[in-house]
């Protein structure tokens, strides 16, 4: 299916709320940043029904009914929505086409709207005159007598001159990260205070029965205020041509507003070619949801003790691995009106390289681009956008 690019440009402050409850005396709120893709897919998919308040109550009340059997859930929905809208949206339970494929923050840059993303974990910036602005971290085997807390044959390096701390707040460009991907060191980087910057707000609890203010709860919160011209990149796929070019949406805590305008002709830079012998790597664009935990799907361990990647049609090996620390999503569920289950991820940015590469390269790519995900995926988070990542060449000989 073709994906469509949104451009989403925030017209308030945003509350993006994680897992950590707040409220309470002196308790913090901090802001996700960048935010969840179901986000965005929570925010769009009522943008679809939300034009008729009637149609969106009805199609939670049939999708949550507890006395209907799945196909007459279907055939009810199907009577409810045109059937374009059903074929994007389906039931809460099984959603339809509809997907967001895409996310990362956005900018106009040199008349046109570009993506950017966080550094990968293979690369750290510097602002030191000795160092080099960005430096790229290579597999290395780890000299006789070391070890490393994982089993990979090769551990990430970092060479540099002299002991100096990288900093944080770096962003690379759509045009940067095709750079990076085709195995070159980025030209430039952009600071997350061209970007957004954090803004702390108070507040003060209520009481739910008497809906007025406890005496002395008072607790601070994040708010997000994005710079003139920035805003998120979105692509969707599988929508069957019922979103606007252009519109408004809900965002976050307190139901911010967002208008999002469709980006006519954009597409990301093409994933460089596989050449035989030489590796490749994955970078996760969106948080990773996988069984293995920091494992992506379909990477196992060997009787050997290594790891492979086993596809419909290809295999390679897991050689290196740069991966954060675990984060955790959960979300809350509008239809059964509960939170989602909370479930550990590889973060955002984390990288995986291989080598011994066998079977169709064709495969393999079509693989990334549909998500990192099994047999047996789970439709609710891949419709909302997890798992996706980026194919990568690595010049491992």
């Amino acid at each position: 299916m073709h994906t469509n690019y949104y451009f989403v440009e925030p017209l308030d402050v945003l509350m993006i709320r994680g897992n950590k409850s707040f409220g309470g005396d002196g308790q913090h709120g901090e802001a996700i940043m960048p935010p969840w893709p179901s986000l965005f897919a929570g925010a769009f998919r009522s943008a679809l029904l939300g034009q008729d308040a009637q149609m969106l109550s009805r199609f939670v009340a049939i999708g949550t009914d507890p006395m209907l059997a799945s196909d007459a859930r279907q055939a009810q929905m199907r009577q409810l929505l045109s059937d374009a809208l059903f074929a994007a949206l389906g039931t809460p339970a099984e959603p339809g086409d509809f997907r967001i494929t895409w996310l990362s923050l956005a900018k106009g840059i040199d008349g046109r709207v570009s993506a950017l993303l966080p550094l990968p974990a293979d690369l750290a910036a510097f602002e030191d005159a000795g160092v080099a602005p960005l430096v790229a971290l290579e597999p290395a085997p780890l000299p006789i007598g070391q070890h490393a807390s994982g089993e990979l044959p090769s551990t990430a390096m970092l060479r540099l001159g002299k002991q100096v701390k990288p900093v944080s707040g770096r962003w690379l460009s759509d045009a940067g990260m095709a750079q990076h991907q085709a195995g070159m060191l980025p030209k430039d980087v952009i600071k997350t205070e061209a970007l957004f910057k954090r803004e702390v707000r108070l507040g003060i609890a209520l009481d739910t029965h008497s809906g007025t203010a406890q005496n002395g709860a008072l607790y601070t919160t994040e708010a997000v205020s994005f710079c003139r011209g920035a805003g998120f990149l979105i692509g969707i796929e599988g929508d069957h041509d019922q979103l606007p070019a252009t519109g408004l949406l809900r965002l976050g805590g307190d139901g911010k507003g967002a208008r999002f305008s469709r980006q006519q002709g954009y597409e990301l830079p093409a994933a460089p070619p596989l050449w035989p012998g030489s590796g490749f790597r994955l970078i996760l664009t969106t948080p990773g949801i996988f069984t293995g935990g920091w494992l992506p799907e379909r990477v196992t361990r060997q009787p050997d003790g290594g790891y492979r990647l086993n596809g419909d049609g290809f295999s390679a090996r897991l050689a290196c691995a740069a991966v954060g620390r675990n984060d955790v999503v959960s979300g809350w569920d509008l239809a059964n009106w509960q939170p989602k289950s909370a479930q550990r991820v590889a973060p955002t940015g984390s990288v995986y390289w291989f080598d011994e590469l066998t079977g169709d390269r064709d495969k393999l790519a079509a693989w990334v681009k549909q998500g990192l995900w099994g047999d047996h995926p789970d439709l609710q988070r891949r419709a909302e956008g997890f798992n996706q990542a980026l194919l990568a060449t690595w010049h491992n000989n």
